[in-house]
C-alpha cells in the first residue's frame, strides 16, 4: 500500500513581537502601626436570635400544633429571652462539642420526636397572658420553662431550669435529667402486629396482596 505524504507548511505573518519590557517593581511601604490601627475589620454575623421578640406567639404555637398532628409528635414550648443568661447555658449544655452521647441522644429526640416553639418572655413582661393559658408559671431565676402539649394542645408535663439543673451544680444542667423528660412524654410507639394481622386477613379474603410501609416522623 503506498501512503502519500504530504508537506507540513507553519506560515506566520507579520513581523516578530519586540522582547517584552521587564516588569516594574512598585515598593511597598509597610504600614506603620498607627495605620495599622485605623484598619477596619469586617464584621461578621449577628449571632442568631433563639427567641423572635418580634413573633406572635400565639401564631408559632397554632403552627406547631398543627405539624404535630400531621407528624403525630409533641410540641414543646421554650420560655425564655436572649438576655437570659440561665437560657444560654442550657442550649450550651445541650450542644457541647464533641457531643456525648447523651446529648445526641436529646439532639435526636428534638428534632424526631417534638416540635420545638422558642417563645420569648422578656423579663417576664412579655407573652404572660399565653403562658398562663398554658399553666406555665414562670419565675426569674428559673428559666427556660418548658411546656409540652400533645397534638391537640393538652398540657401533658411542666418543667423549669431548676428541675433540670445538675444535682451537685445548680449553674449547670443535668443532659440526662432533659432526656428523661422528652423520653417520657413523647408519642409512644405504635404496636403494629394487631395492623399487619388485620391487613393479612383482609388481603387473603379479597385474594390481595399486603403493602407494607415504612416510615417516622421525620
Amino acid at each position: 500500500m503506498l501512503i502519500h505524504m504530504l508537506p507540513l507548511v507553519l506560515a506566520m505573518g507579520g513581523q516578530a513581537a519586540p522582547p517584552s519590557a521587564p516588569p516594574r517593581v512598585t515598593q511597598v511601604t509597610p504600614a506603620t502601626p498607627q495605620a495599622q490601627a485605623r484598619e477596619v475589620k469586617p464584621q461578621g454575623r449577628a449571632p442568631r436570635k433563639l427567641y423572635d421578640d418580634a413573633a406572635d406567639a400565639k401564631a408559632k404555637i397554632a403552627d406547631a400544633l398543627k405539624a404535630a398532628v400531621a407528624d403525630d409528635i409533641r410540641v414543646l414550648i421554650n420560655w425564655g429571652a436572649n438576655d437570659d443568661e440561665n437560657c444560654t447555658k442550657f442550649q450550651q449544655s445541650l450542644r457541647g462539642m464533641p457531643m456525648n452521647e447523651t446529648q445526641q441522644q436529646v439532639s435526636l429526640k428534638l428534632s424526631n420526636e417534638y416540635r420545638q416553639v422558642f417563645v420569648d418572655v422578656g423579663h417576664l413582661d412579655k407573652n404572660q397572658d399565653v403562658a398562663a393559658s398554658y399553666q406555665a408559671s414562670l419565675a426569674a431565676g428559673a428559666l427556660p420553662h418548658f411546656t409540652i402539649l400533645d397534638k391537640t394542645g393538652k398540657v401533658l408535663d411542666q418543667k423549669s431550669a431548676r428541675d433540670l439543673a445538675a444535682d451537685n451544680d445548680p449553674a449547670k444542667y443535668d443532659t440526662e435529667k432533659v432526656l428523661a423528660l422528652l423520653v417520657k412524654n413523647q408519642v409512644p410507639p405504635t404496636d403494629s402486629a394487631p395492623l399487619f394481622a388485620a391487613a393479612l386477613k383482609q388481603a387473603k379474603a379479597e385474594n390481595k396482596d399486603v403493602f407494607l410501609w415504612f416510615s417516622a416522623p421525620w
